[in-house]
């Protein structure tokens, strides 16, 4: 099997993180996976070129779909490169469109779509699928094919290069600093927590892209908190170092925040999980749908400062949180390993059978 990704972004994280995933996934049980991004924006410093991942314009694209022979072209929320992912008059490719975003702004793209030209939709989680479902009827198969949690570099036996023994509850919250995903509440929070417990440190993780007016808004807020001193903001992490900052999290007896105002999965609340951190979140539908029924899982009104007390002060920590690491681990890996995607993706762009 035959297979091109195309998106827009070439960041580091986020859909790209998963796509590079999911073409060794594809790799891995015999198949062949090209990755194209229209811009890149920062990932290409990353990556191996041992990969197949093209940098190219919407023009480009046209041209690597037109000299391939795929079995199916997957357009990631990218409808400008829709109208080329066919290919040739005579040699046209199945065309997917695979879901990630779930804000009504970001899934407006949908209406002006015709969907009947599409071979299917992909999304990652069932609330994704009745999200969509909502915008193009029933004109398209809409498939859940689930994300990859890389269980090889987030998992609980993480080793730090710091001294575990952290006096002081550390959290973390990763994400863009954006209004979708409620930064500015993750640092009232801080502030809350610290006055709560004395002495804290919370990790923000993101924001690479964020415009020189929103970090000094961060700033700006992190000093009315009174918490300057107990924030640190890393606008850009690999893995493996997010893996150790998860597992620090964890030892220091804190968890992750999770504020976001809506998810079409939660990558980084899984691969927190998937290193024994707790999470202390927003109810959304969709982590009810991804995430274990654990003591680890605190799903909260993230609105509510008396939840948000109650559910860190009632973390498991020491042998109670142990106790429960490993079966979240196993189960999330059985769930959103290479294997369950590889079938669902298999499953998703079968060849149509004949009534």
């Amino acid at each position: 099997m035959r297979v091109l990704y195309a998106y827009r972004y070439g960041i580091v994280g986020g859909v790209s993180t998963q796509l590079l995933l999911r073409q060794d996934a594809l790799a891995s049980a015999g198949h062949e996976a090209t990755l194209f991004f229209s811009q890149d924006n920062g990932l290409g410093q990353f990556i191996s070129s041992a990969r197949s991942v093209i940098f190219g314009s919407n023009t480009g694209f046209g041209k690597v779909v037109r000299q391939g022979n795929y079995d199916a072209v997957v357009v990631i929320d990218s409808p400008e490169l829709i109208a080329r992912a066919s290919g040739g008059l005579f040699n046209r490719n199945p065309v997917f469109l695979d879901v990630h975003t779930t804000t009504d702004t970001g899934l407006s793209y949908l209406h002006d779509l015709d969907v009947s030209r599409l071979s299917g939709v992909m999304v990652p989680t069932a609330y994704s699928a009745n999200l969509v479902r909502e915008r193009v009827g029933k004109a398209v198969d809409v498939d859940v094919v689930p994300n990859i949690l890389n269980s090889s570099v987030f998992h609980p036996r993480v080793e730090l290069a710091v001294d575990s023994n952290l006096p002081v509850p550390e959290f973390i919250w990763v994400g863009k600093l954006d209004n979708h995903k409620n930064w500015r509440l993750a640092l009232v929070y801080a502030g809350m927590l610290k006055n709560m417990l004395g002495r804290i440190r919370l990790n923000v993780v993101g924001g690479y892209t964020a415009s020189e007016k929103r970090a000094d808004e961060f700033f700006e807020l992190a000093g009315r908190l009174d918490i300057l001193d107990s924030v640190s903001w890393l606008d850009r992490v690999e893995n493996t170092s997010l893996a150790a900052i998860y597992k620090r999290c964890a030892l220091s007896g804190g968890a992750m925040l999770v504020t976001s105002r809506d998810e079409s999965f939660g990558m980084a609340a899984a691969e927190s999980l998937m290193c024994g951190c707790p999470l202390v979140a927003n109810d959304l539908p969709v982590f009810r749908e991804v995430f274990p029924q654990s003591d680890l899982v605190k799903l909260i009104d993230i609105w509510d400062p008396r939840q948000v007390a109650a559910a860190v002060d009632s973390l498991p920590r020491g042998t109670m949180r142990l106790k429960l690491v490993e079966n979240v681990y196993q189960e999330l890996g059985q769930r959103y390993g290479n294997g369950a995607f590889v079938a669902a993706f298999s499953e998703a762009i079968r060849e149509p059978t004949d009534s």
